[in-house]
Order: structure tokens, then C-alpha cells, then sequence
């Protein structure tokens, strides 16, 4: 019995020296991988979230009013007709000598980087709308689209009777007036309509042309619209 005792204290003593000679494997060795994966899904889930967030950041307004217009291959576009798709709607008109031109320009960046995030015409769809139809007739608006490179695939320019119009603008937020000469005056404002047609933001063109105020990206206005789609 001693001897049997002795040996297998011996075998135990053995193992423990066995086991204390491994190598130990370092803390990132045990959890590393665990850590990576758990990262991982803690960005996506923070990515989701923001994702999310941004749409929800949006305020409704509430539906926006019905409207059709004729664009310049003589289709007509209507709120109706192009639900489903994010829309930019902005009221303007060709012979504007100051806000129009540098505000269609902007657009016409977004539209390239709406372009290069794979949503333009398919997803997101852009209205600009004459204010200005008698002097705007079909062919200077088919000019001043291309004068901007605005791709007609999501990119209309429409055009429909002059006092409903206006009327319309004002059912927008969107001041339209005409003095006694002739002249055209509206607020320079872009309105967001979301895939059901509801109003989410009224964009302020100010803010990405105005030379006295820090500018934003046409980037900028390329996420606000893209978190709608």
C-alpha cells in the first residue's frame, strides 16, 4: 500500500510538472478572436442605428400637394406618377439672374454624387419646376438642362400653366411673386418629398451658395436625401 501511495504521488506530481511547463497561451491569444467578432458587431450595430436614425431625424410634414406637370419630351409627371421614389422639388425659372443658376448647379453635383451612390434615377428623382412657362417654353428648358448636365433618366424639367403654379409653390411654403414689369421673385428654398409623397425638409439653397455663410457640400444634401431611400 506505501508503495502504491508512492507512486501514484509521484504520477501527480509528474502531470502538475507536465502541465506547468506548457507554454501559456497570452490573453490575446484566448480571447482575441472573440474580441474581433464582438467588435464587429457592435460597429454594425452602431452603423444600422445611425442609419436609421438619419431617416427618422427627418421630420413629416405631412402630405404634399398633388400636382402634374409636362416635361420636356411631353410625358406627364405627377406627384402621383413618381411615388416611390425620393423627389427634390424646386420652383425656378431660366431667366432668373441670380439664385437659379448657382442652385441648379449645386443640384447638378448632387446628382453626381447621388450618380456615384448608385440611386439616381432609380431610387431618387429630381423636379424642377418653371415658375416662368411663357418665356420657359419647351426648348429653353431642354437648353438650360443641358447648360447643368442634368441626366434626364432622373432629372425632369417641367412646366405647366403660370397661376397654378404659383398657387401650388404656396401650398409648398414656397413664396412666388410677379411685380407689375413682369418680374419674377421666389423663396429659394428645395423641398423634400420622401417616397410617399410626404414633405421631410424644406433645404435651404443659402446654405450651399450663399458666399457670406460657411457652405455645405453638395455631399451634405446627397446623405440628407439618400437617408430617405
Amino acid at each position: 500500500m506505501t508503495n502504491e501511495g508512492s507512486n501514484i504521488e509521484q504520477d501527480s506530481t509528474q502531470a502538475s510538472n507536465q502541465e506547468s511547463n506548457k507554454p501559456k497561451r497570452s490573453f490575446i491569444q484566448r480571447y482575441g478572436f472573440p474580441i474581433v467578432v464582438l467588435a464587429l458587431c457592435m460597429g454594425l450595430g452602431i452603423y444600422l442605428l445611425t442609419s436609421q436614425s438619419q431617416a427618422s431625424d427627418l421630420k413629416d410634414f405631412g402630405a404634399g400637394e398633388p400636382f402634374s406637370f409636362v416635361d420636356t419630351e411631353g410625358n406627364t409627371v405627377s406627384l402621383e406618377n413618381t411615388n416611390g421614389d425620393v423627389r427634390l422639388l424646386y420652383f425656378f425659372f431660366a431667366n432668373c439672374p441670380d439664385v437659379c443658376p448657382p442652385t441648379t448647379a449645386v443640384l447638378s453635383n448632387v446628382q453626381d454624387e447621388l450618380k456615384a451612390d448608385g440611386v439616381f434615377g432609380n431610387k431618387v428623382k429630381f423636379l424642377s419646376v418653371t415658375i416662368d412657362p411663357t418665356r420657359d417654353t419647351t426648348e429653353v428648358l431642354k437648353d438650360y438642362a443641358d447648360t447643368f448636365d442634368a441626366d434626364p433618366a432622373g432629372w425632369s424639367f417641367l412646366r405647366g400653366d403660370e397661376e397654378a403654379t404659383a398657387e401650388l409653390a404656396k401650398k409648398y411654403q414656397v413664396w412666388v411673386g410677379k411685380d407689375a414689369e413682369g418680374n419674377f421673385g421666389h423663396m429659394n428654398l428645395i423641398v423634400l418629398l420622401d417616397k410617399k409623397g410626404h414633405i421631410r425638409q424644406w433645404i435651404s439653397a443659402a446654405d450651399y451658395i450663399d458666399p457670406d455663410v460657411e457652405k455645405l457640400t453638395a455631399r451634405n444634401m446627397a446623405d440628407i436625401i439618400k437617408s430617405l431611400t
